[in-house]
């Protein structure tokens, strides 16, 4: 979804290393209109995150069995960022383990179902 709040140039296109009165990336002026490639016009886009990491399940699980106790059983899936956290400390980097696909833009649905709010 495209966010032509984004469009004009405020504070937060000023960086330490540039002019103090211009876009960082486009070198447009505070109040104006940033360049239709600049960096700071934004939108929302869906992702899919795609992670393989290794977790204990009991010996007589199967496919369906992993599955339904991820997808629809009671463990809550918040807990995966724990796993994850975990991970993290023990293995550093998680780039080896990740994957990003892009889906889609995001639509207004979109943004309201996940809890976006743009800064």
């Amino acid at each position: 979804m495209i966010h032509p709040e984004t469009y004009i140039v405020k504070e937060d296109a000023i960086r330490p290393a540039g002019s103090q009165d211009r876009c960082l990336y486009c070198n447009r002026a505070l109040g104006a209109e940033h360049k239709p490639d600049c960096v700071m016009r934004n939108k929302t886009v869906v992702i899919k995150a795609i992670i393989e990491y290794v977790v204990e399940v009991p010996e007589h699980w199967d496919k369906e069995q992993i599955e339904f106790h991820r997808n629809l059983g009671s463990w809550c899936s918040s807990n995966f960022v724990d796993e994850i956290n975990e991970l993290e400390e023990k293995i550093g980097c998680l780039c080896s383990h990740t994957n990003f696909k892009y889906v889609r833009e995001a639509t207004e649905e979109d943004e309201e179902k996940c809890a976006y709010k743009s800064n």
